[in-house]
Parts: C-alpha cells; structure tokens; sequence
C-alpha cells in the first residue's frame, strides 16, 4: 500500500465547503503517480518505453465529503493484474479518526504510445514494485455503463492546453471535469460516481455532450464528431 496525508484546500474546494469531485480524482491520481516515481517507474522510466497507464474507468463512493481544512489520508493499492490491464483500489480517510470518506476502483491499460495500443503483458519491475494486495472489501457495480435512451445535447465543448497532461492528451480528472460541467445540478451533492473512457481527446478536439436526468441519477456522454462515445460518465 502507498499513502501520503494532505489538508484540504480552498483551491480544492466545492460550492459547500467541501472537497469538489475534481479534487477527489486528483487527489486519488497523484497518490498512485507518487507511489510509482517513488518506485522508480514514474513518467521518465514509462517515457523511456514509451509506454504509459491510460485509465480505463473509476467508481468512486463517497460517504462523506472531506471539509475545509480538515487533515485526510489518500492510500492506494494494487489489486490485481490481468495481461495488460491493472486494477487499483483507493481510500480517502480522515488522517486523525480513520473515518472511512471515500473509496474507489478503478482500472487502467498498459499502452505503448507509440503504437496507440496495448502492450502484450505488464513489466515484471512495475508488478514487483506495485506488489498486489486483497481488493477492498466493497461493493461496486459490474458491467458496463447504461446509456439511458433519452439524451439532451448540449453545447459543444472544445479541449483546450490547459486540460492536457504529459501523456498530451485530456487529463483523467479534467475529462471528469468536463462531464461535470455540463450536469444541470453540477456535481456538489454527488455520492456515486462511474465513469468510463472510450477514447482518449487531444488538444483542440471538439466533444459534443449528451445529458440524461432519470430520478437521482444523470449521465452523461461527451461524443466525437462521429458520434462515438469518449467518455461514459454516471453521477448518482
């Protein structure tokens, strides 16, 4: 397991005071690059194989949302190995109870950037480094994303430089970010959140969303030109 302690910021923050769904993924993101540049397969070491680890899909619960200023604890964890895929849990506590925040699964693919495709198995180094725990003993929705029949378009949304990462394309917490800012309710009161990426957007790329309401729960899909989904987000 890895882990690293941080105070909630105001830059971190939502309409109520507390930790925004953006920040969550962030927070849970950098917990898992600091353990890998920590165990010397960070972005040099991938870079120089040119490879990288594109995120598949997140389910993220919230049980209760970390305050302004209060002291949390992010750990992650490898939970199992399958060919080219990883998958990881995380946690979010409070750093001086353990109260139990936040928790979440997620699943990533081990891509050689240059192909665009999947490399055929995981280095040895990186499974010894990462090691592979019990997955956290919660419940998570299997299958794939349920896109509801009655969607609303809504305006279009062009990728511009500062949602693009070191991989030069869409950062995983900016692609939630971009879901998010086309809910009609924005995401503050969001307790479940499932999101899967279907393709990966670059720099000056044109999304075209799609927003569906059902009860207490809204999807939304941001679309290419085509009309092919990119990106299948669920907030419950």
């Amino acid at each position: 397991m890895y882990s690293f302690e941080e105070r909630i910021r105001y830059s971190e923050l939502d309409e109520n005071r507390n930790l925004s769904l953006v920040s969550i993924i962030n927070f849970m993101q950098d917990c898992c690059t600091y353990e890998a540049e920590d165990g010397g397969v960070g972005i040099d070491w991938l870079k120089e194989r040119k490879t990288a680890w594109m995120l598949i899909s997140w389910q993220v619960k919230i049980l209760r949302r970390p305050a302004y200023c209060e002291h949390v604890k992010i750990t992650t964890w490898a939970c199992g190995f399958r060919h080219f895929l990883g998958m990881r849990n995380f946690t979010i506590e409070n750093a001086e109870t353990g109260e139990l925040l936040i928790y979440a699964y997620s699943e990533w693919a081990y891509v050689n950037t240059e192909a665009g495709k999947p490399e055929s198995r995981i280095p040895e180094k990186e499974i010894e480094v990462y090691g592979m725990k019990e997955p956290l003993d919660r419940e998570f929705e299997k299958g794939r994303i349920p896109v509801p029949a009655s969607l609303k378009t809504a305006p279009p949304i062009t990728v511009t430089q500062f949602q693009i990462d070191t991989n030069h394309h869409v950062n995983n917490a900016q692609y939630v970010a971009l879901a998010c800012s086309v809910l009609p309710k924005g995401s503050a009161h969001v307790s479940s959140f499932r999101c899967e990426v279907r393709q990966q957007s670059v720099l000056g790329d044109v999304l075209f969303p799609y927003v569906a309401e059902e009860e207490d729960v809204t999807t939304v899909v941001l679309n290419d030109a085509e009309g092919k989904p990119k990106l299948i987000a669920q907030f419950k």
